[in-house]
């Protein structure tokens, strides 16, 4: 019998202020799969500037990661919500996104588009583990399984 973790608190971290912090996360129900991205960008004060959710048709999960970082941040600069910090929790996207690695033409594709955003605004990319972002995870799950 497996034995119980304690609870651990999860809570959100300001970014420094007069920057914006971008959350991010992309998923699919199988790889490939039904997929789909989610994303929220706050200001220093926790106040919410810009939220969204939407399907992808199908895909793979490093593709959905991508999309919501690179769809968010085209939206970020859209509105004037810069200096940006990223957050993913796919250790994979980010370090596609800090070696600019090739791969499948899709990936190598947004990667480039990624980048192109990244030369418009300052930015810094970080690690969010997954427990901070459970919450995030289970609602574009569910919302997913209503696309299906």
């Amino acid at each position: 019998m497996p034995i119980p973790r304690a609870p651990s608190i999860v809570r959100w971290h300001a970014p420094s202020p007069s920057w914006f912090k971008l959350n991010t996360d992309g998923s699919s129900l199988g790889n490939p799969g039904l997929a789909g991205a989610a994303g929220i960008i706050r200001d220093s004060a926790g106040h919410v500037h810009l939220a969204y959710q939407f399907a992808l048709g199908t895909g793979t999960s490093v593709l959905a990661e991508l999309t919501a970082v690179c769809r968010e941040m085209e939206l970020a600069l859209t509105h004037g919500l810069a200096p940006l910090v990223v957050e993913v929790d796919a250790t994979t996207v980010i370090s596609l996104l800090q070696s600019r690695a090739s791969g499948k033409w899709e990936v190598q594709h947004m990667i480039m588009r990624i980048v192109c955003l990244q030369n418009s605004c300052s930015w810094r990319l970080f690690n969010m583990f997954l427990e901070r972002r459970m919450v995030q995870l289970i609602i574009l799950r569910r919302k997913l399984l209503l696309y299906s």
